[in-house]
């Protein structure tokens, strides 16, 4: 693959950057991950709000204005010739004689193929919600690195973590989503989640479809009443959760409808975002 880094298209292997760059030496980063299709980066521009307001919020404000960082992404799709991909964007700093200077790096990859359904694990957590590592996209992730690997290792597609109340908080790396009878509940912002683009998505479909949906504390327990649980991010888009694992307890769930009437409802979003937008890709 060839990437983006600071201004130049180079190979892969060719891109690199100083020690002193303060992503590597403290976790002091942010990124992005978003889907492309048909060469658009889906949900852009709230891709780059989130972004520049992590980045201001932890003291690196980004000053680039979105339509550079756009060409960038298309320059980096044109030079691989692909027009659906995922693309991670990195924004770091570095410290030399005359000042801090920005890295960015802009990394492309295909987009494999998804199964029909997510299962998770459940990893016990101490998150404190106010800390800038998790309610923004830092690069200070160890835990859900090492979370997500773990998962993996034991079958499971990602890792679910709880708190130390029992509460539901959020994927390694999406949000969760519970349908219960009357409603759909998914874990409130104050509980220390990252605010996913794709959430927001789901939470205004809620609203356009009459869909009664509260964001609230979950306490694991809501996991016995919940009909159907579903994942978002901004690559897999909308998934159901077949299984979860919590400790010695296992919870199965099948794909009912309301699962399927959000996933159908967010494909319609993506049509309708793509139809607005033109592709310069060759």
């Amino acid at each position: 693959m060839l990437v983006f880094l600071n201004s130049q298209i180079i190979k892969e292997e060719d891109a690199k950057i100083s020690i002193s760059d303060l992503s590597y030496q403290f976790g002091y980063g942010i990124f992005e991950t978003i889907r492309c299709e048909e060469g658009i980066p889906l949900f852009f521009e709230a891709h780059y709000k989130r972004l520049t307001k992590g980045a201001n919020e932890i003291g690196m404000p980004f000053p680039v204005e979105l339509t550079e960082v756009k060409t960038w992404i298309n320059d980096v799709l044109s030079a691989n010739k692909l027009k659906n991909a995922r693309i991670k964007i990195l924004i770091s700093k570095r410290v030399e004689k005359d000042g801090e200077k920005f890295n960015v790096l802009i990394l492309p990859g295909e987009l494999g193929l998804l199964p029909e359904s997510y299962s998770l694990l459940g990893k016990s957590i101490y998150r404190d919600p106010r800390a800038n590592s998790f309610i923004h996209k830092t690069t200070s992730r160890a835990d859900s690195f090492i979370a997500y690997k773990e998962a993996n290792e034991s079958g499971f597609n990602d890792a679910l973590f709880i708190n130390e109340k029992n509460e539901l908080i959020e994927c390694t790396r999406a949000n969760i989503f519970l349908v219960l009878e009357d409603k759909i509940i998914t874990p409130e912002l104050g509980s220390g989640i990252l605010s996913g683009v794709t959430r927001t998505n789901v939470l205004e479909i809620a609203k356009k479809e009459n869909i009664l949906i509260e964001e609230k504390k979950v306490n694991s327990l809501y996991l016995n009443k919940a009909k159907e649980v579903f994942i978002t991010n901004a690559i897999i888009g909308v998934i159901p959760i077949s299984r979860i694992k919590l400790e010695d307890k296992e919870y199965a769930f099948s794909n009912s409808p309301m699962t399927l009437k959000v996933k159908n409802a967010y494909k319609n979003l993506i049509q309708a975002y793509l139809q607005g937008k033109t592709s310069t890709v060759v």
